[in-house]
């Protein structure tokens, strides 16, 4: 070798002083060492960083969550009394579909333990099992909701459910075991915000042979404002996450006590 520069900076051709006609690469570790040979046989060394785009590398909260809706109440059983018998759930019909769309990670350790921010859009459905109307805010009962049982022989629902969206906002802890995403096991844990932004009761029976769909939009005493406590856990790109309800799913004296929890799957990532 006649010549040899090391540098950080351009290795392009039109920088160099001889016109280059052959480049070697050589890949150690994060660095990338170019071979410049030009057309006098001299060849010169050349170092490139090859630091990884880390600005959305090695985060887990993007993407599309899928998971299914159980109510319990406060002392975290799913039987939730003779009371509540009307919110027994259909679980095949209780889904959530969370479309987590922006995501942040503060890093205080590399990417072994960082700080994620994000923001996204939930729709959680609770079928319900029983032939029942939801009553929000009647006459007799103002400012409560509540089930009223409906004979078979009136109405038979084939379709009943509660469905709310929420915008939500997480702020957890995250841990990867690796700085490369595609060997690293990955556990978050911490709150996510949520801000409900519509509800309503889907209904769907058959009367007079022909099918009758119902869809009523309204507050139902569903809590507002809500947190939950939430973990996240998986390997490479596959998540599983779980979410429990710090707050009720109806406002405080308005409804059932009774809190979401959710349990699902992580496998669309966006980005």
């Amino acid at each position: 070798i006649s010549s040899a520069a090391c540098a950080q900076g351009d290795t392009s051709p039109a920088k160099q002083t001889n016109t280059r006609v052959e480049q070697d690469t050589i890949i150690l570790g994060k660095a990338k060492v170019i071979l410049l040979n030009d057309e006098n046989d001299s060849t010169d060394v050349a170092w490139e960083d090859k630091e990884r785009d880390t600005k959305l590398e090695n985060t887990h909260w993007a993407g599309l969550d899928i998971g299914v809706n159980l109510l319990v109440n406060k002392n975290n059983k799913t039987d939730l009394g003779s009371d509540n018998k009307w919110l027994e759930q259909d679980y095949a019909r209780s889904l959530s579909f969370r479309f987590n769309l922006v995501e942040q990670k503060i890093r205080l350790y590399k990417d072994y333990v960082g700080i994620l921010v994000g923001g996204g859009i939930s729709y959680n459905s609770y079928g319900l099992k029983n032939n029942v109307e939801v009553v929000s805010n009647s006459e007799e009962a103002p400012d409560s909701t509540f089930g009223v049982f409906v004979p078979d022989t009136l109405r038979n629902f084939t379709k009943n459910k509660l469905r709310v969206a929420y915008l939500h906002i997480p702020l957890m802890l995250e841990f990867n075991t690796s700085i490369d995403p595609e060997k690293s096991f990955h556990i978050a844990a911490g709150i996510i915000g949520g801000w409900k932004i519509g509800s309503m009761t889907k209904q769907k029976f058959d009367q007079d042979d022909s099918a009758v769909k119902l869809a009523v939009r309204d507050d139902f005493n569903l809590t507002p404002f809500t947190l939950d406590l939430s973990a996240r856990i998986g390997y490479k790109n596959f998540t599983l996450f779980a979410t429990y309800g710090i707050t009720p799913l109806f406002q405080n004296n308005r409804g059932a006590e009774i809190y979401p929890v959710t349990l699902g799957l992580s496998f669309i990532p966006f980005g």
